[in-house]
């Protein structure tokens, strides 16, 4: 069986490397890249995006039958979106810390700290609507610095800040989709298949509640905390994901 591998805003493919084949075999692997990243042609300033797009362009490459899935942050919505197609058959799902903000706004038990999070931005709102500033230098400090801490954009190799600017109105049009279409919970129910959901320990307010909201209304689903981690563990402790994912393989064969 297959299994499909869905990136997150401003990584790419190579975030599955550090997967072992005795986790999941290679030749059983789907990794491709979402629009507008290498070896895609890079979405071009100003053309208009829907999460759905992404959508799309992975169900066209799926094949017959069906697969497991494997998802991080963006990545955890595009592939809750795509649960949801009538002629995709997901066995199983194992979600890093996926992003519905959107899905926050609408929900009255969301955490005061969640909440406090969704103000920031609202507090500044070029970030989500000046399309001007949207995925420059600027933009991207301010939100490579929030899923990390303070100062993490101007501490990236050149190369990854050039990589990430290469992209940026990509992901500009991500962050906007994780909060404008992403919907309520009840809009993209987990399937009736084994769940795990992935939390770093350290991770910002935002994805920890979406977890959290998650597992409250999918009882079937399993909650694993990483500890010492924070959102992007597949690139910082990639040793602590391939733990949780073969408990997780293990336990859908």
């Amino acid at each position: 069986m297959r299994t499909l591998f869905i990136h997150s805003t401003g990584t790419g493919p190579f975030l599955w490397d550090f997967v072992p084949d005795e986790v999941v075999p290679e030749a059983s692997r789907l990794t491709p890249a979402n629009l507008g990243y290498p070896p895609l042609p890079p979405l071009a300033r100003g053309q208009p995006f829907s999460v759905l797009d992404d959508v799309a362009q992975l169900r066209r490459q799926l094949p017959a039958g069906p697969v497991h899935v494997v998802a991080h942050s963006y990545g955890g919505l595009v592939a809750l979106k795509l649960a949801a197609l009538p002629a995709v058959e997901v066995r199983s799902m194992f979600l890093l810390e996926p992003v519905m903000f959107g899905a926050i706004a609408h929900d009255v038990d969301a955490s005061a700290e969640a909440r406090a999070e969704l103000e920031r931005f609202q507090r500044e709102p070029w970030f989500l609507e000046d399309e001007a500033l949207g995925g420059t230098e600027a933009w991207l400090e301010m939100f490579i610095d929030y899923w990390n801490r303070p100062g993490s954009w101007k501490r990236l190799p050149d190369f990854m800040r050039a990589h990430s600017l290469a992209m940026g109105w990509k992901m500009f049009q991500e962050v906007r989709s994780v909060f404008a279409q992403s919907g309520t919970y009840e809009e993209n129910p987990l399937p009736p298949v084994p769940v795990t959901l992935v939390e770093g320990e350290r991770s910002p307010a935002g994805s920890r509640e979406v977890i959290r909201a998650l597992k409250q209304r999918h009882p079937h689903a399993r909650v694993v905390t990483l500890p010492g981690t924070g959102h992007m563990a597949p690139m910082t402790h990639p040793e602590k994901v391939v733990e949780a994912l073969r408990a997780h393989r293990a336990t859908v064969g």
